[in-house]
C-alpha cells in the first residue's frame, strides 16, 4: 500500500511551487494591466510578424534586403488599413442619418413605454423627461469617450507597426539566441514551440479572416432578402464582431436587431433578420470552423469563453482577440514541457471514446467448434 499522507518535505515543496505560480501570475497580471499601452501594440506586431514572415522570406528569396522586404510588408499592412478606415468612413457618413432617426425613434419608443407605466407606478412624466434626458446624456458622454480614444488608437496604431518592422528585421536574433542559450532537447524544444506557435498564429488568422468574409456574405444576403437599408455596412459590422467568440455575436445581433426594428417598426421583420443570422452563425461555426480552421485551435469552449473574458477585462476588445492565440501557445508550451503535458489536457477538447472491446463468450466458442 502507498502512504496515505505526505511527508514534510513533500508538504513543504508543493506550497512553495503553489506559492511561486500564484506570485508568477499575480506579477504578469500586474505588468499586463499597467503597461497595456505599451504591450497592446507589442502583442499585435508580434502577432503579425508571427503571421507575415513567411512572406517576408520568400520576398528575400527574390533578391529583396531584409530592410526592403520588411518595409513592404509595413506599407502593405498600412495600405490595407487606409481602405478599411476609408469604407467605414464612407459607409458611418451614409448611416449617420439613420442614426439620427434611429436616436429620435428610441426616444419616442421609451416616452410610450415609460408613460404606461405611470399607470402602474405611479411615475410622473417630468420624471420621465428626467430619465430619457439623463440616458440620453450618458449616450452622448460614451460617444465622446470613444471619439477621445480615436488619439490613443491612432498612437497605438504607430507604434505597432514600427514594432512589426523591427520584428521582421530582427527576426534572425532570436534564432541565434536560441542557438546560443539552449541546446540538445531544450533547444528542440523551444524550436517546437517557436514552429508551432507560429503555424497555430498563421492558420487562425487565415481562419478567421475566411470566416469574416464567409459571414459578412451571409448576413447581407440575409439583409437584401428583407430588404434592410445599409446591408452592406452593416453585414460587415456583424462580421467583423463575429471575431470575438460568443460576445460578439451577442452584441452584434442586439445592434442589429434594434436596427431593424426602428427603420422597419415590424417586430416579425426584426426577428426574422435575427434567426436568419443565428442560422447564417450557426452554418459558419459548426461546418465552416471545423473545415477551414480544423484543428488549429484545439481548445474546448470554456478555455475561449475564460480567454475573452480575461482578455477583455485587461486588454479591452484587443486582448478579446488576442488572448485567444495567446492561450493557445500556453497550451502548445505545457505540451512540450514533459512535466506539465498533463495539465495541457485541460485546455483540449473531450477524448474520443474507446469502444468496448469485443469478448466471447462460452456458448459461442462451443457454437464455432
Amino acid at each position: 500500500m502507498g502512504r496515505p499522507y505526505l511527508s514534510v518535505m513533500e508538504k513543504y515543496a508543493f506550497i512553495r511551487k503553489y506559492n511561486a505560480v500564484m506570485i508568477f501570475l499575480m506579477i504578469t497580471v500586474t505588468v499586463l494591466v499597467l503597461a497595456r499601452e505599451i504591450l497592446i501594440p507589442m502583442a499585435w506586431a508580434l502577432y503579425l510578424a508571427l503571421v507575415t514572415y513567411p512572406l517576408a522570406n520568400r520576398l528575400e528569396r527574390w533578391k529583396m534586403n531584409r530592410a526592403t522586404s520588411s518595409l513592404t510588408i509595413v506599407f502593405s499592412l498600412v495600405l490595407f488599413l487606409v481602405v478599411v478606415i476609408l469604407f467605414f468612413s464612407s459607409e458611418i457618413i451614409g448611416f449617420s442619418s439613420d442614426i439620427t432617426l434611429t436616436g429620435d425613434a428610441l426616444e419616442g419608443i421609451a416616452r410610450e413605454t415609460l408613460g404606461d407605466l405611470e399607470h402602474f407606478v405611479g411615475v410622473e412624466v417630468a420624471s420621465t423627461d428626467n430619465l430619457i434626458k439623463s440616458a440620453m446624456e450618458k449616450l452622448g458622454g460614451w460617444l465622446v469617450k470613444e471619439l477621445s480614444a480615436v488619439g490613443t488608437s491612432l498612437t497605438g496604431l504607430s507604434l505597432m507597426l514600427v514594432y512589426l518592422f523591427f520584428f521582421l528585421y530582427y527576426r534572425s536574433l532570436f534564432r541565434h539566441y536560441m542557438g546560443v542559450s539552449y541546446s540538445g532537447d531544450r533547444l528542440a524544444r523551444m524550436k517546437d514551440i517557436v514552429l508551432k506557435s507560429s503555424h497555430v498564429a498563421s492558420g487562425y488568422i487565415r481562419g478567421t479572416l475566411v470566416l469574416t468574409l464567409l459571414m459578412a456574405i451571409l448576413s447581407i444576403i440575409v439583409f437584401w432578402i428583407f430588404g434592410v437599408r445599409h446591408a452592406f455596412f452593416l453585414a460587415v459590422f456583424v462580421a467583423v464582431l463575429n471575431i470575438i467568440p460568443y460576445i460578439g455575436n451577442l452584441i452584434a445581433f442586439a445592434v442589429v436587431f434594434l436596427v431593424v426594428f426602428v427603420t422597419k417598426d415590424s417586430v416579425g421583420i426584426s426577428l426574422g433578420v435575427l434567426g436568419c443570422l443565428y442560422v447564417a452563425n450557426l452554418l459558419q461555426e459548426n461546418i465552416g470552423r471545423p473545415l477551414i480552421v480544423g484543428s488549429e485551435m484545439d481548445m474546448n469552449g470554456f478555455f475561449v469563453f475564460v480567454s475573452v473574458v480575461i482578455g477583455g477585462t485587461i486588454w479591452g476588445i484587443s486582448g478579446m482577440i488576442l488572448f485567444i492565440p495567446i492561450t493557445a501557445v500556453v497550451k502548445i508550451a505545457l505540451e512540450v514541457n514533459p512535466h506539465w503535458q498533463h495539465t495541457a489536457i485541460l485546455f483540449g477538447s473531450l477524448p474520443k471514446p474507446v469502444p468496448p472491446p469485443v469478448t466471447t463468450t462460452g456458448t459461442e466458442i462451443s457454437e464455432e467448434k
